[in-house]
């Protein structure tokens, strides 16, 4: 079974609403981030948090158990649900988040939900105070001292930020928009509400590096040995695997952004080098971002990797297989969960 997967994505992107990610009032504005080109010379151009990528790849995996053929993968209430919230439990009609014990409950999260287990979560748990031992003084409150152990399992899945290739350009825009209600005039006899807001776009040829864990989902992290224990069974960590893998085929698609209903991203993938291993993890790629990225990730790479490429490069490193369409990629990849 693979152990380790990564992808080296470069994408176009035109009139994305990616990271609208400052609101004041009714003007919401793009995120500008800072950065160096290979000179060392500053740039500031439109960019996309790490955070956001991660998210939509989780959307896909909720996407693809719950509305696709999947449905028999466990989720918990709160990733079913599309909340941060995890673990979590319908409790009274509302969300909470579970508040476990004792660290071995470790293996029941891994098995009451997939998402849990590829993307990880964190628990704060606060103990109860203990008062201190020394009286305290006349006209002050006594403070305590309070327990807890925070339980945090690791994401398999990790991502970059999307930044602008170097040497291309980026536009951006903010666009008037405006939203009309006809309540006030039926229920007043006046002109329609109208209200005004803005809202930024933007536009450029992006990358993100992405890597995916194989061998750590279904992996119970709290015991300590020498021999992996898995809280779930191979077919399940197979069926697992594969739905975190058909979730980055949905990001490619462009299903990434903040208003799918009305902003989809016009996409158009340039090239895309994904790197797997059945022996071990492997070092990240190079981004995209940079020129000759293609002959600087097989040199980094160990000889126990395989690449495969689709885009538009015709000059491979002799390693490197190329692939006719995208989804031969995903294909080749699921075909190595054995």
């Amino acid at each position: 079974m693979l152990d380790f997967v990564t992808l080296a994505v470069k994408t176009q992107l035109n009139v994305h609403d990616l990271n609208n990610e400052a609101v004041a009032g009714n003007v919401t504005d793009i995120r500008i981030i800072e950065f160096l080109n290979e000179n060392g010379e500053r740039r500031e151009a439109p960019a996309v948090s790490g955070r956001m990528l991660k998210h939509w790849h989780y959307e896909g995996i909720r996407h693809l158990i719950v509305k696709g053929s999947y449905s028999s993968v466990p989720l918990c209430a709160g990733c079913k649900t599309g909340e941060p919230m995890r673990p979590g439990i319908a409790s009274g009609g509302k969300l909470a988040q579970i508040n476990p014990q004792r660290l071995e409950e470790e293996r029941n999260f891994i098995t009451n939900c997939a998402i849990c287990d590829i993307h990880g979560y964190l628990i704060a748990l606060e103990g109860k105070t203990e008062q201190a031992q020394s009286e305290p003084e006349e006209g002050t409150k006594s403070k305590g001292k309070k327990k807890g152990v925070p339980i945090r399992r690791t994401s398999r899945a990790m991502f970059s930020w999307l930044m602008p290739v170097l040497g291309s350009e980026s536009a951006q825009k903010q666009v008037l928009h405006t939203r009309v209600s006809r309540q006030q005039e039926i229920a007043e006899g006046e002109s329609p509400a109208q209200m005004i807001f803005n809202k930024s776009y933007a536009s450029g040829i992006y990358a993100f590096v992405s890597a995916l864990d194989i061998k750590r989902i279904g992996a119970v992290e709290l015991l300590l040995g020498s021999d992996q224990e898995y809280a779930v069974d191979q077919t399940q960590r197979k069926q697992r695997a594969t739905i975190a893998i058909e979730s980055y085929r949905l990001m490619i698609s462009g299903q990434i952004g903040a208003s799918l209903s009305h902003a989809l991203p016009h996409q158009n993938p340039r090239a895309i080098l994904v790197a797997y291993s059945e022996n071990g993890p492997l070092p990240f790629p190079v981004s995209p971002m940079y020129p000759d990225y293609l002959n600087r990730t097989v040199g980094l790479f160990p000889k126990n990797a395989k690449f495969l490429y689709w885009g538009e490069e015709n000059k491979l490193p002799e390693n490197v297989k190329p692939v006719k369409t995208i989804d031969n990629i995903f294909v080749e990849l699921i075909s190595k969960l054995t």
